[in-house]
């Protein structure tokens, strides 16, 4: 089965996005769509987008199959697609995993409430746990190597005690911040990318929320990660994340193969069409 899909980035993380209106997928097993996509064309997780009485929905997996509620930096990217290929206007709502979230375009700037930090615990000096949409410990401490936070990310990932304590014995994702002079600077260890990502939405926003606490610093928070930077703020008792998005290129996909294909690059992109019913 042959797939279209549009390869987008979100900061550093990649993504396919499905439109499901277009290119419906139903019946079909998306845990395995999804893990053949992500290993075809080396990106992050996959997004399937598509309406529920009349609003835009978004559905993401990861890079290994597993459905997630909640990605930061997808909801950006989908939010993006749909601003320049269905929604009229710059402010909309999209229907997620993790219940529904206000999305804005402002020109290049897409920015995203993912609703209000929630469970927010101290596991001890150093370690902290809290909720953005998906569960992330944040560990506080001074600037790290990459193959350490690759190293000690899955040990923390695989805690087995630790997992069950926070309520998530199927893992928790792991980061790793220190402070600069007016900002954070974080690496994220992924649940279902089983690696350090270039970036991570919901990660952002849990070690801004974390570093506010422990460094007595207000949000806005400027976080720089491997694949650019994060702006956190408080919106109406959201955390609200915003951030460049870009498209990567339309590729096609096999459900039931493992081989790469290349990405067609993209010269034109329609931006003056919306759909009525949204």
């Amino acid at each position: 089965m042959r797939i279209m899909a549009t390869k987008m980035d979100g900061c550093g993380n990649s993504f396919l996005l499905v439109d499901e209106m277009k290119n419906p997928v139903p019946g079909f097993d998306r845990a395995r769509i999804s893990h053949a996509l992500a290993t075809q064309h080396d990106t992050d997780g996959i997004l399937y987008v598509d309406q529920q009485q009349g609003m835009p929905t978004m559905k993401i997996f990861d890079r290994d199959g597993t459905e997630e509620t909640m990605c930061g930096n997808g909801l950006r990217c989908a939010t993006r697609y749909f601003r320049d290929t269905y929604v009229r206007s710059n402010v909309f709502n999209i229907i997620t995993g993790d219940g529904l979230k206000e999305v804005f375009v402002d020109n290049d700037c897409v920015e995203v409430n993912l609703g209000a930090a929630r469970d927010y615990r101290q596991i001890d000096q150093n370690c902290h746990y809290v909720y953005t949409g998906v569960p992330h410990v944040v560990v506080i401490g001074s600037e790290i190597s990459l193959k350490t936070a690759r190293a000690q990310g899955q040990s923390l990932r695989n805690d087995k005690s630790l997992c069950e304590l926070l309520g998530h014995p199927e893992g928790v994702n792991v980061n790793f911040i220190w402070r600069t002079t007016d900002s954070i600077t974080l690496r994220t260890f992924e649940v279902g990318v089983e690696d350090v990502t270039q970036s991570c939405g919901t990660g952002s926003a849990a070690s801004a929320y974390v570093a506010a606490k422990v460094f007595g610093i207000d949000l806005p928070i400027l976080t720089h990660s491997l694949g650019g930077s994060l702006r956190i703020r408080n919106d109406d008792g959201g955390l609200s994340i915003s951030g460049p998005t870009r498209y990567q290129g339309k590729v096609i996909g096999f459900a039931h193969a493992n081989f790469a294909r290349s990405v067609e690059p993209v010269d034109f992109w329609q931006r003056n069409y919306a759909w009525q019913g949204m």
